[in-house]
């Protein structure tokens, strides 16, 4: 300990006798609650905070990684410690309103005394918190979201309050379970720096992006820290990403054999802290805005991400033909190359529906050109694409060079006369940074004049090459220098009192400056949304330019930016372990409203090799957003690896295409219902414990089973996968599986994928094409998996695959499937569109119990059908089976249109 003067001894002295023991007494390591979060925490600091101080019993660098000692506050708050206590209370006609206040300040500069708290009962299932300043307007996050100003009557929830100290308890109705309580830690509320902390019903989460982990946080036995700051970094494990979703699921534990689930969403795009501990226990910490927190009572995890993306918005429509596979890499470097790829592809027989091009197709790396020497018939290449039903995308990088001659690159030039680039503070001239093509400006997206700049620009460059969907990247933003080519300065938006643990221990870190100006508020507090606003204003300019559905795609992300954008997972490694990561990853953003996700298949950083291309290729074709894309190393498409991975691969996509219109439903469903496209085993099948934190298998949809092998067969030819407690056909040989509710070893050589449909579900299929637009025109296929009882039940939405406004003007089919009592109904609720014929030509029902004699269309004897009884399955290993000969599998040819 540091030598104190006799003065700094009386006064802890006198700190540890007004405190007493008692106050600082706390057995339980996991219920401390962390005073000093800063680094190079010491006794004298955390003394003057009047802060409780005992260290643990190892130190760090001995500490066992597993054990609860770990990360354990040795600075925590004491249980007196100051906080607020209410002074006024009463009821408005959205809830109550509260005044708190606090007799003294604590250790947080310009910390503010006296707050406002409104407690709204927005829905049955959705509570809402806001804190906020009684006397100065705070910058709040600028999402729209539902302004509710009359109090609901009846919900799931009852809010009860404690007076002195203050503090909030939210209770399920239904079962008295906690799913908010502030008492656990004293509320903290500083101009920059805010920190509160609940209880959590049980150590079990899923959430809380973007981060690269594992689907479930447990925190049973360990503390975690994430971080949420938008930043460009190569996917890691305990750093902040590209994207801030402060949104999580909590397990409720079981009452009655049932298994709830809620959720919390903290609405603040300021840096922040999210601290999980053992007790079980969250902390927020943030440094700006206000307390805006939302609260979902479920009851089931799909009930939980309707209820928050009611509040964010529901995911946009995509074309159809993004359904497809796409092809990209840095590092085409020239035309030939370039066309050399597409031959090969061509020649090979591979379906794929979109070639995209990085910022080598670039001139000088300028946003809106093309290399006209090494990339010199581009133009002429696309108009080919098309014409063969294909499609192209360009990226587009948000720095925008500053240094090219006067008059000869519009985007610069136009853009400083219009005033739309972001500002250095307290001064009208752009922040200049360093991204690709050199010394670069920002657009400001939060201004109105950057939409119509971005759509003027876009659709110029769009009459040279017409894209068809553009590709946002390094929008963090990122920048290769810190804050600016001039530094920051030195006031508090650049250095705050307090920094979360960011990558590079700075927010200015390969960004710019926190002090930077947008027309809405600070770089501070806007940093983390500048990936929305940029995706709001590009669906908007593709719209203008194409008068057809957009397809955008952007790395960072925000909560709500799902209705404009889809997103990939960023510069991943070709690893089997970031293969693992991409399901954690889809899952989750599919939890943020971002259904239409996915990785970079094969990885996108260091050479990978034809196994893992391959077992990646197999998983890449059940992601919702499925591109192959690579940096400069060697090519990875898939015609350029052996014959026998190119028919691996290809059977996969030929899966993949079969089952668009199963996909392009989903996506319909996730638009208009909030219903995901992909989901854990653990939130359909919420009370089979086994299912808790499955992230090597998924499901999409609520039908189909994806089991990958996501190691090298120098490891296991076998996957140690979970069959869900009900009835499972193998797809596509329809073989029954027998053996349900237990952990199976399936024999998974290279060729093959593990895929099971589900009992229950009717599969709407179509015979594939070379791409998407080809095929669509090709008949239908129903594949019709029976329940234990017989039933089956399935959908199909259709339209024209392109149009903007299809799903508002009813201009598309929609038909719903029934199977039951052995009679197949197909009702058509809505049947607009017309200027493409459907033909049914083929339904397979799988687990026919008994021989099939007769088959009956439209009250007519039909003679077109077969029966089969599937081969034995004698690939699966130890209690699994497969299928019982007195199952069989139904199909009947048609010809009908529907």
């Amino acid at each position: 300990m540091a030598h104190f003067s006799a003065m700094k001894w009386i006064v802890i002295l006198l700190f540890i006798w007004s405190t007493s023991a008692q106050q600082c007494d706390q057995p339980v390591t996991a219920a401390r609650f962390d005073c000093y979060p800063e680094p190079f925490v010491s006794q004298e600091k955390c003394l003057a905070r009047n802060c409780c101080w005992k260290p643990t019993n190892q130190f760090p660098k001995n500490r066992s990684k597993n054990s609860l000692e770990i990360d354990v506050p040795w600075c925590y708050y004491p249980r007196d410690f100051p906080t607020y206590q209410i002074k006024t209370n009463e009821s408005t006609a959205f809830g109550q309103r509260l005044t708190i206040v606090k007799q003294q300040s604590t250790y947080m500069p310009n910390e503010i005394l006296n707050l406002t708290v409104d407690l709204i009962y927005e829905t049955a299932q959705r509570f809402r918190l806001r804190i906020y300043d009684s006397t100065k307007k705070r910058y709040e996050v600028p999402l729209e979201v539902p302004v509710i100003e009359k109090k609901v009557n009846i919900t799931d929830y009852e809010v009860s309050l404690s007076q002195e100290p203050f503090a909030i308890l939210v209770k399920r109705k239904s079962t008295g379970m906690t799913i908010f309580d502030t008492s656990v830690a004293p509320l903290i509320y500083a101009d920059q720096f805010i920190k509160f902390s609940s209880y959590l019903s049980s150590p079990f989460l899923y959430g809380l992006g973007e981060h690269q982990q594992s689907l479930l946080i447990d925190v049973t036995n360990q503390w975690n820290k994430l971080t949420f700051w938008t930043r460009d970094t190569p996917p890691a494990q305990h750093v902040n990403l590209y994207g801030v979703h402060p949104f999580y699921i909590n397990v409720e534990m079981k009452t009655n054999m049932l298994t709830n689930f809620h959720g919390q969403f903290f609405l603040n795009s300021n840096a922040m802290d999210i601290d999980l501990q053992p007790l079980p226990a969250i902390s927020y910490t943030t440094i700006g805005g206000i307390i805006d927190l939302y609260l979902f009572t479920g009851p089931t995890a799909q009930d939980v991400i309707q209820q928050y993306w009611d509040v964010i918005g529901k995911p946009t429509m995509p074309p159809y033909w993004s359904l497809g596979f796409h092809l990209c890499r840095y590092g085409y470097n020239n035309i030939n190359n370039l066309r050399a790829v597409i031959q090969r592809m061509h020649d090979a027989e591979f379906p794929y529906d979109v070639q995209w091009t990085d910022i080598d197709a670039m001139s000088s790396n300028l946003d809106f050109t093309y290399d006209q020497t090494n990339f010199n018939g581009l133009p002429d290449l696309v108009h080919s694409l098309q014409s063969e039903g294909k499609h192209y995308v360009n990226i587009i990088d948000c720095g925008i060079s500053s240094t090219q001659s006067s008059g000869t690159y519009p985007p610069y030039d136009d853009g400083l006369k219009r005033g739309i680039f972001i500002t250095k503070f307290n001064s009208t001239e752009p922040i200049i940074g360093q991204v690709w093509p050199g010394l670069t400006v920002f657009p400001d997206f939060t201004n109105a004049s950057t939409v119509e700049w971005w759509t003027n620009i876009a659709t110029t460059f769009h009459d040279t090459i017409p894209f068809d969907g553009i590709w946002i990247d390094m929008n963090e933003p990122s920048n290769l220098i810190d804050g600016s080519h001039d530094g920051c300065t030195n006031n508090s938006l650049d250095r705050p009192p307090f920094v979360p643990h960011v990558l590079g221990d700075s927010l200015s870190a390969k960004t710019l400056c926190p002090s930077a100006q947008h027309a809405l508020s600070s770089h501070y507090n806007l940093h983390n949304m500048y990936g929305y606003f940029e995706a709001k204003a590009t669906n908007l300019a593709l719209k203008t330019i194409r008068h057809k559905r957009p397809f955008v795609l952007s790395r960072s992300s925000f909560a709500g930016s799902g209705q404009y954008t889809a997103h990939w997972t960023g510069d991943n490694g070709a690893t089997y372990e970031d293969m693992y990561f991409s399901i954690s990853d889809i899952l989750s953003f599919n939890m943020f409203g971002m259904p239409n996700v996915g990785a970079d298949i094969c990885g996108f950083r260091d050479d990978t090799n034809e196994e893992l291309c391959t077992r990646w290729m197999q998983l890449g074709a059940f992601y919702p957003f499925m591109r192959n894309h690579n940096g400069a190393q060697k090519d990875q498409d898939p015609a350029v690896f052996s014959w026998t991975s190119q028919q691996i691969m290809k059977q996969a996509l030929i899966m993949r295409y079969s089952l668009a219109p199963f996909w392009y439903t989903l996506h319909y469903r996730a638009a208009i219902a909030s219903e995901t496209l992909v989901q854990p085993l653990h939130f359909e099948f919420s009370n089979d414990n086994k299912t808790l934190g499955i992230d090597r298998q998924f499901l999409i949809g609520r039908a189909i089973l994806v089991s990958p092998n996501l190691v090298s067969i120098n490891n296991t030819t076998m996957v140690h996968a979970y069959i869900p407690e009900d009835v499972w056909y193998e797809f596509p040989s329809g073989v029954k599986v027998k053996v349900v509710g237990v952990f199976v070893d399936l024999d998974t050589p290279l060729e093959k994928i593990n895929i099971h449909v589900r009992g229950g579900f009717i599969i709407p299929m179509q015979i594939p094409g070379t791409n998407l637009m080809i095929g669509r025109g090709n008949p239908f296929t129903l594949l019709v998996a029976q329940s234990a009882l017989g039933n089956a039940t399935g959908n199909l939405f259709w339209d024209d695959g392109d149009s903007i406004d299809s799903i508002e003007t009813k201009s598309y089919n929609y038909f719903e499937f029934l199977l039951i009592s052995n009679k197949l109904t197909i009702n058509a609720i809505v049947a607009n569109y017309k200027d493409s014929p459907m033909r049914l030509e083929l339904v397979r029902v799988l687990g026919v119990s008994k021989p099939v004699t007769s088959v009956t269309v439209n009250e007519k004897d039909h003679k077109g059908f077969f029966y089969n009884i599937p081969d034995q399955d004698t690939n699966r290993k130890n209690t699994c089976t497969s299928f019982r000969k007195t199952q069989s599998t139904l199909s009947f040819i048609l010809g009908y249109s529907i």
